[in-house]
């Protein structure tokens, strides 16, 4: 895919289903490819001035290489120089990444600016976010909240959207710094509604015994909520029984604050989050 075919649906369709990524990290490269694609001066200037390029990007390919098994962007500059650009939608990943053609230069797009070949999810939305190109400014609010984490969430949007997941990982990195680790986890969705969905995780890196989310009130499914913590070995304050939906899900200590009935954001996790004992 080049910068001879700039249609967005186009683009986005690109996920391979062989590739060692999801859908969602597709669609955040491909998306930041179109905008390039199309001329976006804002984005292109900001990965010329990482890469240490002349001039603003004149081609960009998604997935570059037979052998690519994620989604990464490759880019040529005005001065014809190349830079292959790694793109982290999961918090702490680790993947190792084939090198295309012996290109030299590599950048990160993530959540930690680690040093100075990388740059950080919350730059890109704050820049786009004052871009004359209305487009642009969309894709910056999409970070925020389907990437970044940082607004509140309604129960449709967490249903249906990578909001919900989002959020867990702000809160947490939030909350515990950049030492947490975590990982999406969920029920298989039946005619919509889940179970559980929400955020495995690590205060300190270690082993995952602690999640957070949402949890169905009954059985069989209903579309009301509850958000609550779980732990399992470690006790909690304001502990409350385990949820019915959750089956054989046998984690020693659950807390709560109640049905969904408005969007959740950082304070109502970070609420629970203050129930781990210290």
């Amino acid at each position: 895919m080049s910068m001879e075919t700039p249609n967005l649906f186009t683009m986005l369709s690109a996920y391979r289903p062989a590739a060692n990524t999801s859908p969602f990290e597709d669609y955040c490269t491909n998306g930041l490819a179109y905008l390039l694609a199309t001329g976006c001066t804002t984005l292109g200037t900001l990965f010329a001035e990482a890469a240490g390029a002349e001039g603003t990007v004149v081609n960009v390919k998604v997935q570059p290489g037979n052998n690519a098994p994620v989604a990464d962007l490759e880019m040529t500059f005005q001065d014809g120089s190349e830079t292959l650009v790694e793109v982290e939608t999961a918090y702490g990943e680790t993947v190792h990444r084939p090198e295309p053609r012996g290109i030299a230069k590599h950048l990160r797009v993530g959540f930690n600016q680690s040093g100075p070949d990388s740059i950080t999810w919350d730059v890109i939305a704050e820049k786009l976010a004052i871009d004359p190109n209305e487009l642009a400014r969309q894709f910056a609010d999409f970070l925020r909240q389907d990437v970044l984490g940082l607004e509140v969430v309604n129960l449709d949007d967490a249903l249906h959207t990578n909001r919900l997941y989002a959020l867990g990982g702000a809160a947490l990195r939030k909350h515990f710094g950049t030492a947490t680790r975590y990982e999406n986890s969920s029920s298989p969705p039946v005619q919509g509604r889940y179970r559980y969905m929400g955020t495995t995780f690590s205060p300190d890196g270690g082993e995952l015994h602690y999640w957070i989310g949402l949890v169905n009130e009954s059985l069989p499914l209903s579309e009301h909520y509850h958000l609550m913590l779980a732990s399992k070995i470690t006790p909690l304050r304001e502990l409350a029984g385990q949820p019915r939906a959750t089956g054989n899900w046998r984690w020693e200590y659950w807390s709560g604050i109640g049905r969904v009935v408005r969007p959740v954001g950082l304070s109502e996790y970070g609420a629970l989050l203050d129930r781990i004992a210290t």
